[in-house]
Parts: C-alpha cells; structure tokens; sequence
C-alpha cells in the first residue's frame, strides 16, 4: 500500500511543477492541441488573496490541421464559498494594466449544452499565440485545486464543450 501511494505521489509530483515565486506558481507545458491554461501566481496583499491565470493559444489558426482558433472567453465555476469571497475579476492583454470583469456568476448560453453549473466569466480571450491574463481578488484563502474545471469558447464556432482543466481555486482554509 505504501508503494502505491509512494508511486502516486511520486507521478503527481512529476505532473506538477511548482515554483516558490509567489505562493503558488504552476507552470504546465500544453499538448500542441490544447489550450494552456496555467497557474502565474497566489499572492497575499492584506488580507486579500491574489489569483493570477495566463491563458495561451500555442498554435492560432482557423481551426483546421492541427491549429486552434482564437478563444473569445474563458468560463470559470466558483465555489459557494469563492463566490462569497470573490471581491474583484479583472483581465489583462499584457499583465500590467487591467480591465475590471462582471462579477456576475450565472449560466452561460454559449456552454449551456455542457453543463448546468454558473461561471465566472471573462469577456476577452485570446488573440494569436499571446497569452491573456486573468485574475480574481478573494477575501479569504483557498488551496489549489490542480484538476480545477473550466469552458474554453472560441470565436468561430469549434464544436465541443471545450472543458480544460487547470491549476484554479479549491477548498476554503481556516
């Protein structure tokens, strides 16, 4: 049993990079068809909590051989407990100057065929292979749940719900 749970550990270890560059810094190398979706920071200001995303389209084009299409907004479910913490969202096209996001958590019409839970969501996407940041202020802190689920939708129609998973916000601490 030891072995086991040494042999998980060991895998999910490999699976996940971490850095100590803020609180959390995960940095995962996409598939080539996949968008990536990591991790930048946690960072405590306060008693303020601090996620920051980057979400990034390692091969544009029109959808076809191989290439992915521009993403036109990202969707993010929150916890009960998230969505009561949650203070500010807030997307980038460069990481330094931020646009303030609705902090409206309800049903997306463009996912609803996917699932019948409320998003988050970020009204801007991606354009080419720069990645757009992402971020949201919480008044208390959470861990990381690394098999976090989101909704990807492109500009131009790409069939499929588009789910990804990635490094997002789990459990309330404390």
């Amino acid at each position: 049993m030891l072995a086991v749970v040494a042999t998980l550990f060991i895998a999910l270890s490999s699976f996940f990079s971490v850095r100590k560059k803020a609180i959390v810094n995960v940095n995962e190398k996409p598939a080539l068809s996949s968008y990536a979706i990591n991790l930048v920071s946690v960072s405590q200001g306060g008693s303020n909590f601090v996620w920051t995303w980057t979400l990034t389209n390692p091969n544009p084009g029109n959808g076809n051989n191989g290439t992915l299409q521009d993403v036109s907004h990202w969707d993010m479910p929150l916890s009960t407990a998230a969505e009561a913490a949650l203070l500010s969202a807030e997307y980038s096209v460069d990481g330094v100057n931020w646009t303030s996001s609705s902090l409206t958590i309800e049903r997306d019409p463009s996912i609803k065929l996917c699932t019948g839970v409320d998003v988050l969501k970020f009204d801007l996407g991606t354009s080419g292979s720069t990645p757009t940041y992402y971020r949201v202020t919480l008044n208390a802190d959470f861990s990381t749940n690394q098999f976090a689920q989101s909704w990807i939708k492109t500009g131009g129609g790409q069939e499929g719900c588009n789910a990804y998973f990635f490094a997002g916000i789990g459990s309330k601490r404390g």
